[in-house]
């Protein structure tokens, strides 16, 4: 989003207390509407924290009713997270006029359109619109997506200010950073931040491909948006991604007046 984010998120790893809360909500991440019910050793292995870690986790998310105890002694989420989610929902709801203007870029084109937030060092589905045919690129909202992939994570990082590449370079963790191809990548977001949009190819899946065009740039409060096409590579052809780009350059100025969801302004 910013170098205060990127700057939060590394505080995140070093300072004591705010890291308690990470590992917290690192708990809390391996719920999932298909798995609502775990175990502890699930937890443990999916959290990858000590098991004494989560026991001290769990009794603590258990007092603040975030999770419960089911009738079989595994966990499983609590009322508090109702509340929660009923308020997110509302926040990151995409408006109506937005979503119909969505559908209708996806009609047109024929691809999944989608409209993605940066956040942290992630991209994050705010809204999606799938593509009529039964071959298609499936996104769900609130998926979050490496920021280093991909033509709506490269533009959203262009998108993001002058020195974003090295910003997200340098926030990225060992692991995930040994794995860039840093002079591709950085070149990438310069093209991007150059023309305006990014087009890519296999960068996160072999045969699918992206067409992204920005609805919004990112400053110190407000994170970069992105609205994007994503299908089959064979359906993304040299004729076919200049129309794909009119298409999206031509809703993206529609959803600046439309709006977007009420927790990205």
């Amino acid at each position: 989003m910013s170098t205060v984010t990127e700057a939060s998120e590394r505080s995140a790893s070093e300072g004591g207390g705010v890291r308690a809360v990470t590992r917290a909500f690192e708990v809390l991440q391996c719920f999932t509407a298909a798995r609502p019910v775990l175990s502890l050793a699930e937890i443990v292995r999916e959290s990858g924290l000590p098991r004494t870690t989560v026991l001290r986790l769990i009794d603590t998310l258990v007092g603040e009713r975030m999770l419960r105890h089911a009738a079989d002694g595994r966990i499983t989420v609590g009322a508090r997270l109702i509340r929660l989610a009923a308020f997110a929902e509302a926040a990151w709801a995409v408006p109506d006029e937005t979503a119909d203007r969505m559908t209708r870029l996806a009609q047109e084109t024929g691809e999944t359109a989608s409209l993605y937030a940066r956040s942290g060092l992630r991209r994050v589905a705010v809204g999606q619109s799938p593509s009529p045919y039964s071959l298609r690129h499936v996104v769900q909202v609130g998926d979050e997506m490496p920021l280093v992939l991909g033509a709506a994570s490269t533009l959203l990082v262009a998108a993001s200010g002058p020195d974003a590449a090295d910003h997200v370079l340098e926030a990225l963790p060992a692991a995930e950073r040994s794995a860039v191809d840093v002079a591709s990548f950085r070149a990438a977001v310069h093209e991007a931040r150059r023309d305006g949009y990014a087009v890519s190819h296999g960068a996160r899946e072999p045969g699918n491909s992206g067409v992204a065009v920005i609805v919004r740039e990112g400053d110190e409060r407000r994170p970069a948006v992105v609205l994007g096409l994503g299908g089959p590579t064979a359906r993304f052809t040299e004729e076919r991604v200049p129309v794909f780009l009119d298409a999206l350059t031509a809703a993206a100025a529609d959803i600046r007046r439309t709006g977007l969801p009420a927790a990205l302004d």
